[in-house]
């Protein structure tokens, strides 16, 4: 059984839009970004970002400045943690993301 964690609809609207702000914001390193609610290691209330981000944005001599702007964005738009939820980020390159096929992150 997958864990559930309730958010009214209201909160949920206003996550996607936040998201979808920090994505165009961030344009074109991040690709695109996605998330769900459920519970981590803990049993918290958690929000699970993936990020995918360009591979120039990926290069080592960008992915630490990129990676932590995109996190820093997210928190400030998203708030999660006056939702209740904790946050955990997980980023791909596009080319990472392309061999692996992983549907999730589409």
């Amino acid at each position: 059984m997958t864990p559930r964690v309730v958010i009214d609809r209201k909160a949920q609207a206003e996550i996607k839009n936040a998201v979808e702000t920090v994505q165009s914001e961030w344009a074109p390193d991040v690709v695109r970004i996605r998330y769900n609610l459920g519970e981590d290691w803990t049993e918290d209330p958690s929000i699970f970002f993936r990020i995918v981000l360009s591979d120039e944005a990926s290069a080592p001599s960008r992915l630490r400045e990129t990676s932590a702007g995109v996190k820093k964005r997210l928190v400030e738009a998203v708030d999660p943690y006056d939702l209740g939820l904790q946050a955990y980020f997980n980023f791909r390159s596009s080319s990472e993301q392309a061999e692996s096929g992983d549907a999730a992150w589409n």
